[in-house]
């Protein structure tokens, strides 16, 4: 795997908890390769305006302001993962939440008896 897929993989998980849609998270990954919104554009057959708003979208939802503090967020994944075995599938953050839910009703069940 090369280090960009792995990065990719890495950051896929946090993407999707983050809630950016697919043409954001392609976006995301074309910005974070270096690539200039003209070319993004170019290559998604999209307006250099879509673009940008494509990124303020994504700087939004990350909770982020420009491109600086788009790298020290990237940086934060990349660190806090490395701590961990591999990122979690969708599936699996899905079932994670649900047994969390489970264990949440289970536990407001067993208060509300006493």
């Amino acid at each position: 795997m090369s280090r960009s897929d792995a990065i990719l993989k890495t950051l896929e998980v946090t993407m999707y908890r983050c809630e950016l849609r697919e043409k954001q998270r392609t976006v995301l990954w074309m910005l974070l390769q270096g690539k200039e919104k003209k070319e993004i554009a170019s290559t998604l057959h999209l307006s250099e305006e879509a673009i940008r708003k494509h990124q303020r979208t994504i700087y939004n939802k990350l909770g982020i302001e420009g491109k600086s503090q788009l790298v020290k967020w990237v940086i934060e994944q990349i660190s806090t993962s490395i701590h961990e075995p591999q990122p979690l599938s969708k599936d699996q953050i899905f079932w994670e939440q649900m047994q969390r839910s489970n264990q949440n009703e289970v536990g407001e069940l067993r208060g509300n008896r006493f």
